[in-house]
């Protein structure tokens, strides 16, 4: 059984702990993870790219069996541990990690992008296709009277909602992402193909 009690009391204290400042210089190679759902198995992967020509470095899946049910808030504890997994199963190391889901765009300023970048120590970006929480006003979208995300728009209309994970600035995780996304694309591309790829066939798995 879950202890949702503990979950918001670990999101508080870990949303202290959130680093709001770009904290590297350079950004060559980006990762973008996923997870894909059938039944009760969770199917997680990871792309690495360069971050510059966009092109595929290496890719992993893995999968495993779902151990939290979906609720909005508390994705943490539905997609860490499959996410975490298949990071450990990376040749290449990364500068970046581009996650699936919010970063402090949160109810409780600690959604899995955050939770990830502290656990991992690295620079993360949280970019979600739906809005969780907060107002948006001319693109910003604030909680609390605080701007903890930002609205990017392609031309057909489609919105995703970028925030800070970690150890790294809003501005420039919306300028990383707006690079990485390619004309005309609703989401960055780490995301698209690590989406595709956790929709595939999978060639290793773990328990």
């Amino acid at each position: 059984m879950i202890d949702y009690i503990r979950a918001i009391e670990l999101q508080l204290r870990l949303s202290q702990k959130v680093v709001t400042k770009d904290c590297t210089n350079k950004i060559r190679k980006v990762c973008g993870v996923d997870v894909s759902y059938n039944d009760e198995t969770a199917r997680a992967s990871a792309v690495v790219m360069d971050a510059i020509t966009l092109d595929v470095l290496e890719h992993a899946t893995l999968e495993t069996k779902v151990k939290a049910p979906y609720i909005p808030g508390f994705l943490m504890l539905r997609e860490s541990e499959p996410i975490l997994s298949v990071l450990k199963s990376l040749k290449n190391n990364f500068d970046l990690l581009i996650v699936d889901g919010n970063g402090q765009l949160h109810p409780r300023k600690c959604g899995i992008a955050s939770y990830l970048g502290i656990i991992l120590n690295k620079p993360t970006i949280g970019v979600a296709k739906s809005l969780l929480c907060g107002n948006i006003k001319n693109n910003s979208i604030e909680l609390n009277g605080k701007i903890l995300g930002k609205v990017i728009e392609n031309k057909k209309g489609k919105k995703i909602y970028v925030s800070v994970g970690n150890k790294i600035s809003l501005r420039n995780a919306v300028e990383i992402i707006k690079s990485l996304t390619k004309e005309g694309q609703w989401q960055p591309e780490p995301i698209i193909i690590a989406d595709k790829c956790s929709k595939r066939e999978f060639h290793h798995k773990i328990s």
